[in-house]
């Protein structure tokens, strides 16, 4: 016989083979049921209709789905339904295989049904429901507690050195084998293994990114090209042409190079963010004069028009402005490495149909690892110190040959 597991019980967490656990032979648990791939599409012949709460997901083992992953893209659901129901499906958005590992009588006319999900691709769609062949019980809806690896990968990125250190010590001990004598016994094992799985994974993210952050440098964003030597064309430098529109302050380096020069990843990081779109007429949305500092960030956003944004593992995020190509291989999510092409030098965002000084602008924003921005919005990006900000010019190339190397 086994209870419905508590919130006291959800600090343990999930398997890593679940189907392993359920066949051995200290268990002499006997394996009911057959995989099933079952994609969500919904027949005309479904019924909707209410089990009169004789239909229940009791449990999920699984704290932490994350669809897609190897280890942590399934769940195990603990689904009680009366002894005379011939058949038990789950219904969801989800593309999803679902196996029936073991179900018994529990002594109440019910029977107790130990299933495992798993979502081999993405999926954001928290919602389940119970079924049989026919019909779909509307009363079982259920929330799964589903994940995004990319945003979770992002969550730490944006996360300070100090508290990226506590995360990766935070490696568990692996449970002891024992032998489980009943049900319950089992399936909180299983909730132990998701938790260290988890709790391994975000270590080892971690692990990944403190490493990335001891590299040597940063290369060229142009290849063949060096960095501006010249106080016009790095941060800080005036721009009192746009004083009615923006702050009036050049916030990144122009590499002088000809249209169509490809353009390189600096450093191995992610795409946060593409715009492709440029056309003329979005200069008529620019406001000017009595801006916020808002209004100046998002007037700045048009000039740069056509970009790639890419957060390097050490949290920082580089804008790379005006291209007049981007690659179909870039989009949101990607994962880069230092070299890797990302578009080509234009003038996509300048006002000047006869403008001759064509360059790459790129500006470096600076990471301030605000606790309480784990996920920043584009806005909230602008919104940082760019590399330079309020630094004296000897300074400014200082930190070129800091950085850069």
């Amino acid at each position: 016989m086994i209870r419905a597991l508590g919130d006291q019980d959800a600090g343990k967490d999930v398997i890593y083979s679940p189907i392993h656990i359920f066949m051995s032979k200290k268990l002499h648990f006997l394996v009911l049921g057959v995989l099933l791939f079952v994609p969500f599409t919904l027949h005309s012949t479904d019924i909707y209709t209410s089990s009169h709460g004789e239909v229940k997901i009791l449990a999920n083992l699984n704290p932490h789905i994350i669809p897609g992953h190897p280890k942590l893209g399934n769940t195990i659901l603990i689904v009680s339904a009366p002894n005379e129901q011939k058949e038990i499906r789950l219904i969801t958005a989800c593309e999803h295989k679902e196996t029936i590992l073991h179900k018994e009588p529990n002594g109440n006319k019910k029977t107790i049904y130990v299933i495992q999900v798993i979502f081999p691709t993405s999926c954001e769609i928290p919602h389940i429901r119970v079924g049989d062949r026919e019909n779909i019980f509307t009363d079982t809806l259920f929330s799964l507690p589903l994940e995004s690896f990319g945003k979770m990968e992002n969550s730490l990125i944006n996360t300070g050195d100090s508290e990226l250190l506590n995360i990766m010590r935070n490696t568990p001990v692996p449970p002891r084998e024992t032998i489980w004598v009943t049900l319950t016994e089992k399936l909180r094992y299983l909730q132990t293994i998701y938790k260290d799985t988890y709790t391994t994974l975000r270590s080892d993210i971690a692990r990944t990114i403190l490493q990335s952050r001891g590299g040597t440098g940063y290369i060229s964003p142009v290849a063949g090209y060096n960095l501006p030597q010249k106080d016009k064309l790095i941060p800080g430098a005036l721009r009192s042409y746009r004083k009615d529109t923006t702050d009036g302050i050049h916030h990144g380096w122009d590499i002088m190079a000809p249209t169509g020069t490809p353009v390189q990843a600096l450093s191995k990081g992610r795409v946060i963010r593409v715009v492709n779109d440029w056309n003329w007429n979005k200069f008529r949305v620019i406001k000017k004069w009595n801006l916020t500092k808002d209004d100046q960030l998002q007037n700045l956003d048009i000039f740069r028009w056509n970009q790639v944004w890419l957060q390097t593992m050490d949290g920082n995020v580089t804008f790379y402005s005006h291209l007049s190509r981007i690659s179909p291989d870039i989009m949101v999510g990607s994962l880069v490495g230092a070299g890797t092409y990302l578009g080509n030098v234009g003038i996509s965002g300048v006002p000047d149909k006869n403008y001759k000084d064509v360059h790459l602008h790129f500006e470096i924003q600076q990471n301030p690892f605000h606790k309480d921005m784990k996920n920043p919005t584009h806005l909230e990006i602008m919104r940082w110190n760019f590399v330079g900000e309020n630094m004296k010019r000897r300074e400014i190339y200082a930190k070129m040959q800091e950085i850069f190397g």
